[in-house]
């Protein structure tokens, strides 16, 4: 009689456990086609709604695998980059709400990468955990811009009848910074811990970009390392050590931290 029971348990098991194989296998062969028709591999493109709607159907998986996927969508490690089904994954992949995903979508910031898909990366952060590897990526942005680095969209002439398209690119432009802006508000503790370790904020010679970027955030945490930065300063002359005293005080002035 036992023998019998402990017979039928193990034919159940072999029975559930080719169940569970088989479940997965078909789970990931139909990750893997979305995943195709999404990407725009040749045999299974049929144009961008398709491809973009394929983005939303494999969103609907959960765990790691989907979402590593979308990820290659979303960052455009596809044979064929579109424009709908990139926007669709940045916003899929915000609302899973993953603390790993957050800085992949940061490094989407840059000036090489078009505006739409800056912008979707930027709104799709104002909802998501951004950690201190995030927050290094929006301020590294910010700071090639700052710098006077060119955006993509800036790149192009326009002619004298679309002049108006430049002004719009702009307004587009600000959006895109008032929302990472908003970011490094939020996570402010981040923020001042990159400011201080990269952008030497507290110390003798801190980035005016750091300097200028806490006034703008209106940051009145920042003011102990300002004055820290300021005492420092104060021991050395003006004659012999080039600091950015103007852009020091302007900030202090500003978070009115004296």
């Amino acid at each position: 009689m036992q023998r019998k029971l402990a017979t039928r348990v193990v034919l159940w098991g072999i029975v559930l456990g080719l169940a569970a194989t088989g479940y997965i296998s078909y789970r990931n062969n139909r990750m893997d086609r979305l995943y195709a028709e999404a990407a725009g591999y040749p045999k299974y493109f049929r144009g961008d709604h398709e491809s973009t709607d394929a983005v939303r159907k494999l969103a609907a998986y959960r765990g790691h695998r989907a979402t590593a996927l979308l990820v290659d969508v979303a960052l455009g490690r596809v044979p064929l980059e579109l424009g709908g089904p990139q926007l669709e994954a940045i916003k899929e992949l915000e609302k899973r709400n993953d603390l790993e995903v957050a800085p992949v979508l940061a490094t989407i910031l840059q000036p090489h990468e078009g505006l739409n898909n800056r912008r979707a990366a930027a709104e799709a952060l104002q909802h998501m955990p951004c950690n201190k590897e995030c927050v290094g990526s929006i301020l590294h942005y910010l700071e090639r811009v700052w710098r006077g680095e060119p955006n993509y969209e800036d790149r192009f002439v326009y002619p004298p009848s679309f002049q108006d398209v430049p002004a719009k690119l702009r307004e587009n432009q600000q959006m895109v910074y008032d929302s990472l802006y908003r970011v490094l508000q939020r996570e402010k503790v981040a923020t001042l811990t990159d400011l201080q370790e990269v952008y030497g904020l507290g110390s003798n010679s801190p980035s005016p970009f750091a300097l200028g970027l806490v006034s703008r955030l209106g940051l009145p945490e920042a003011c102990i390392l300002l004055e820290q930065s300021d005492q420092v300063i104060q021991r050395s002359s003006p004659r012999w050590y080039n600091a950015p005293r103007q852009e020091l005080q302007a900030a202090i002035d500003e978070l009115k931290c004296k």
